[in-house]
C-alpha cells in the first residue's frame, strides 16, 4: 500500500497499480511531481468541495469544486500552493490495473480524456462532494488484502472514466492538426489494434492504406509522435503484458495467442525491449 494513512506520502512505487492521496499536505514535495510527471502515470485530480488549482504543462487550471482533472501519463505538471486548505484528492494508476483485458486496454488508449493535447475537466455527476469523500474515495485507501478490494477500486475508477467520457463527448478538440494526416493516423491505429497480433509487418498497413511508409511514419509522427513500426511494438507489449499480468496463460499459450511461432521469438521480443518483465508474485518471465 503506498500510504500508512488517507494524507500521508511515503513514496510513489504501489504494488496494485492504484491509490489516492490528499493534495493538501503534499504540495511541498518535489519528489512527488518528478514520479507523477514519468511514462505510466494516469492521474486523475479531484477538486473536492472548492476549487482547485493545478498546473500543466506551464500553465494553471482552475477546477471548480466537485470536479475531476483528467491527466496524461508523460505529461509536466507542478503543485500550485493554494490560497486555502484543500480537500482535493489525486487518484493515480497503472495501465494495467483498469486493463484487465484487451478490450479494456483498447478503451482506454482510445478514450479523448487523457490526452496530452487537450485538456479535460469535467463535473462529477455520480454524487455530490461530501457523499463521494465519505462514501467513494475509501476504496482507493483500502488495503487490498483481497480481490474483493481490487474489484471495488477498479469498478469506481470505470466508473469515473464513464462520468468523464459522457461529460465530454460533444466537446470539441481546440488542437489544431492537418485533417489528412489525423485521418491516416487514426486510420492505421484502429488497424493496428485489429490486426497486429497476425500481422507485425509495417508492409501489411501501408499496403491496407495505399500509401508508401515515409507518409504513414510523417501522420505517425505528427499525431502520436512515433513511427508506424514503434505503435506496432508498444501495442504488441501491451497486448503482452495484458495477458502475462491478467490471465492464467502459459508463456507458450500467450506466444501462440500473439501469433509468435516459438516461445523462443516471444522471449527474444522482450528480451529486446524490456530487458525482462516481472509478473505478479506467482509468474515471473525473466529474459537473460
Amino acid at each position: 500500500m503506498l500510504l500508512n494513512s488517507r494524507n500521508v506520502y511515503n513514496k510513489l512505487i504501489f504494488d496494485v497499480g492504484i491509490t489516492a492521496f490528499e493534495l493538501n499536505d503534499t504540495l511541498q514535495i518535489e519528489e512527488l511531481r518528478k514520479e507523477l510527471s514519468v511514462d505510466e502515470y494516469f492521474g486523475i485530480i479531484w477538486s473536492g468541495s472548492k476549487k482547485f488549482i493545478h498546473k500543466i504543462n506551464g500553465k494553471e487550471y482552475s477546477i471548480p469544486k466537485n470536479h475531476f482533472l483528467f491527466i496524461a501519463p508523460n505529461i509536466s505538471q507542478d503543485f500550485v500552493k493554494q490560497t486555502s486548505r484543500t480537500d482535493a484528492y489525486y487518484i493515480v494508476f497503472k495501465q494495467e490495473f483498469y486493463s484487465k483485458s484487451i478490450e479494456e486496454n483498447l478503451k482506454l488508449e482510445n478514450s479523448t480524456l487523457f490526452s496530452r493535447d487537450i485538456i479535460n475537466i469535467v463535473e462529477n455527476t455520480i454524487c455530490s462532494a461530501p457523499i463521494f469523500e465519505a462514501n467513494y474515495l475509501q476504496y482507493f485507501f483500502t488495503a487490498f488484502e483481497n480481490e474483493l478490494d481490487m474489484k471495488l477500486a477498479h469498478n469506481l475508477l470505470e466508473r469515473i472514466i464513464i462520468n468523464g467520457q459522457m461529460e465530454t463527448f460533444d466537446m470539441q478538440s481546440q488542437f489544431i492538426q492537418d485533417d489528412f494526416d489525423v485521418e491516416l493516423a487514426t486510420k492505421f491505429k484502429k488497424l493496428l489494434q485489429e490486426n497486429v497480433n497476425e500481422n507485425k509487418q509495417v508492409s501489411f498497413y501501408i499496403d491496407k492504406l495505399f500509401i508508401t511508409k515515409r507518409r504513414l511514419d510523417k501522420a505517425t509522427q505528427i499525431v502520436f509522435g512515433k513511427t508506424a513500426k514503434e505503435m506496432i511494438v508498444e501495442e504488441l507489449m501491451k497486448n503482452a503484458k495484458i495477458l502475462l499480468v491478467n490471465s492464467k496463460m502459459s508463456i507458450k499459450d500467450i506466444a501462440l495467442e500473439l501469433n509468435f511461432l516459438q516461445e523462443t521469438n516471444f522471449t527474444a521480443f522482450f528480451k529486446k525491449i524490456l530487458g525482462f518483465l516481472r509478473l505478479n508474485s506467482d509468474k515471473a518471465l525473466r529474459i537473460k
